[in-house]
């Protein structure tokens, strides 16, 4: 029996929206990063022989680097600064994740409302690419599956 084929990058599609509007100057995504955070907590009590352990969901933390094509990222820059400035305070920034599995599955994985911390750009040498990264974080990570 065949397995299934592994989703590559190249199936991977991501899409950033400001204020509703996608980010068309946000195309040439080299890497994307995502982590589920979750916690356990265990405590112990008098009288039972084992500890109680818990589990629950903190937050969700992303980041992805991207090659510069238009002066279009320091618009977008400039917006993330200026909601966090507060001259904008209700721009909200979203990011979805499509994954085009070969047996047809699309699904989803959302992560609404970002918080971005440090954008580093890096000029490395003469003959590479400019590019920028971000890092960012969401109260929540959710995924809707075809």
């Amino acid at each position: 029996m065949a397995l299934p084929s592994r989703i590559r990058g190249q199936e991977c599609t991501i899409l950033v929206v400001r204020a509703g509007v996608l980010e068309d100057s946000i195309t040439s995504v080299m890497n994307f990063n995502f982590e589920y955070q979750g916690e356990t907590k265990t405590q112990g009590y008098l009288g039972e022989k084992n500890n109680r352990t818990d589990d629950i969901f903190n937050q969700g933390k992303f980041d992805f680097e991207a090659h510069l094509t238009t002066q279009q990222w320091l618009t977008f820059i400039k917006a993330i600064q200026d909601r966090q400035k507060r001259v904008t305070p209700d721009v909200q920034f979203n990011i979805s994740v499509v994954l085009e599995f070969a047996n047809g599955e699309t699904p989803t994985v959302f992560f609404n409302d970002c918080k971005f911390g440090a954008i580093p750009n890096n000029i490395a040498s003469r003959g590479d690419y400019v590019k920028v990264k971000f890092d960012g974080m969401v109260d929540d990570i959710s995924f809707t599956t075809s």
